[in-house]
């Protein structure tokens, strides 16, 4: 009777290894499918990405920690890091990497994918990331005072006032356009937009 104990016991722990295999199977064939996760399995843990991050002390994981959760199929910690919404695209990782990985797109395809999953914890990252995403799509390019007057809490109203009056100094010197200014749509600012969408590019 033991045995047979035994045995669907290690049955059901066979089944629940295999299930996890496949999952994170799944996950890094996503990863590889999405901008900048083409050489994810390149990555060779060398720190060069983490030594390098100027953003690094506000970071939950390194970029190197990032890159071994997506390895490991660790789905849920790798979108749910704030990571993917601190990392500032500078680039530096990218061009330091001696196996060409291209983490900074990597970061903003993750972002989309949480966003998808309904991974992000913080809610002024998930707006901040729609509204930036919005004025682009809208005029081609970003219009700071549109999105500081979507992020704005309009309860908030000493931060009204406080953002008015700054508003005001700034048009005086000339620092701040009441216009927007929209540039021509291109073909590679549509596929840009296609592809931050999920969309394939025409």
């Amino acid at each position: 009777m033991s045995r047979e104990k035994d045995k669907t016991a290690v049955k059901a722990t066979a089944m629940q290894l295999s299930k996890r295999m496949e999952s994170r199977r799944g996950f890094i064939k996503e990863v590889m499918k999405m901008s900048g996760g083409e050489r994810i399995l390149e990555c060779i843990q060398c720190g060069s990405c983490a030594g390098g991050c100027p953003a690094m002390f506000a970071m939950d994981y390194s970029p190197m920690q990032i890159i071994k959760m997506i390895n490991l199929g660790m789905k849920e910690e790798a979108l749910s890091s704030s990571t993917i919404w601190v990392c500032s695209a500078c680039y530096t990782c990218a061009t330091r990497c001696p196996r060409n990985v291209n983490f900074t797109t990597l970061m903003m395809s993750l972002r989309n994918k949480a966003i998808q999953e309904n991974l992000v914890k913080n809610d002024a990252n998930l707006k901040f990331h729609k509204y930036f995403f919005e004025i682009v799509a809208k005029y081609g390019r970003i219009y700071e005072p549109e999105l500081l007057f979507m992020l704005l809490k309009k309860s908030d109203v000493n931060s009204l006032r406080h953002n008015a009056s700054l508003a005001l100094r700034m048009l005086k010197k000339g620092k701040l356009q009441v216009r927007a200014p929209k540039t021509e749509q291109n073909s590679w600012l549509t596929n840009m937009l296609e592809k931050t969408n999920g969309k394939e590019p025409q």
